[in-house]
């Protein structure tokens, strides 16, 4: 009789100490969870060059409505949003389709092709990190450093195009 008691109480004492390894675990995985949440802090660390447009380039890109909008979803990532990439991934491939295709005569030269395939390239990049479950707070945040610079870029080229169109060079005779 005395053996089954201090069986029961064994078994008891075992029990009871694996509930509190369980909640134990519990608790670090949410903190595990809570440090993959990027923040707006987070986004603001990223060095990287920001490289906006010129008020001269505005009458060029203004009916550039692709453009525009792939610019306002590349401004939402600073806040964290990422709707631009989550919400409708066809309106998202359309939008990029559009950005290339519909490039103002203005604008169109390879130098600016190129910048917008590479923005392409890392938009598509960064909605299929941000989309994978095991993707880390690391690659993430590598992915939206990407997708600046590339929009830097592209900013940077068109600006260059722009200013080099409004030079009047005379040349000699």
């Amino acid at each position: 009789m005395k053996f089954i008691k201090l069986l029961l109480i064994l078994a008891f004492l075992f029990t009871a100490c694996n509930k509190d390894q369980k909640e134990i675990v519990v608790e670090d995985n949410t903190t595990v969870l809570d440090s993959l949440k990027i923040t707006k802090k987070d986004i603001s660390r990223l060095n990287y060059k920001d490289i906006g447009l010129d008020s001269k380039t505005n009458n060029v890109i203004a009916d550039w409505q692709p453009y525009l909008n792939v610019a306002n979803g590349v401004e939402k990532i600073k806040t964290p949003d990422f709707s631009f990439f989550n919400s409708d991934t066809d309106m998202f491939i359309s939008t990029l389709r559009d950005l290339e295709e519909t490039i103002p005569q203005e604008v169109n030269t390879n130098p600016i092709k190129s910048r917008i395939l590479v923005l392409k390239t890392m938009l598509f990049k960064f909605q299929e990190i941000e989309s994978l479950k095991t993707s880390t707070k690391k690659e993430k945040l590598t992915a939206i450093k990407q997708v600046f610079i590339a929009m830097s870029n592209l900013n940077l080229q068109i600006n260059k195009k722009v200013e080099k169109d409004s030079q009047t060079i005379i040349k000699p005779y």
